[in-house]
């Protein structure tokens, strides 16, 4: 059994901040913590991910729809859907991958 604490200490020193959380035999939680109006460009992921906000309000956009998530929503994208973040206040998120997934794929998204 594993426990992580996605609210403790979060860090906004930067607009975009993600922090590898740990994993199951089954997925990879990661931490993003984005600060006020900070952006996470369009990208897309190679199996399917679920995006928790627990903390601030954040936009998620795909090509046919907009979501605002509010701190306990979960939104739930399939494999290769292309989305992009934009935090409305500083906000915590809950990523989880599947375990075949690269935590480094979620790093690259926030390059320029």
């Amino acid at each position: 059994m594993s426990m992580f604490r996605f609210l403790e200490a979060p860090d906004f020193s930067k607009d975009l901040v993600i922090t590898p959380m740990g994993e199951s035999s089954f997925s990879k939680e990661i931490r993003i913590c984005m600060q006020r109006q900070a952006v996470m460009k369009e990208h897309t992921a190679p199996k399917g991910i679920s995006i928790a906000l627990l903390q601030g309000e954040v936009r998620i956009e795909t090509p046919d729809e907009s979501f605002q998530l509010n701190p306990g929503d979960v939104i739930v994208l399939e494999a290769k859907v292309p989305h992009s973040l934009y935090a409305i206040e500083a906000s915590v998120i809950r990523l989880s991958l599947s375990k075949h997934d690269s935590v480094e794929r979620v790093f690259s998204a926030i390059k320029p």
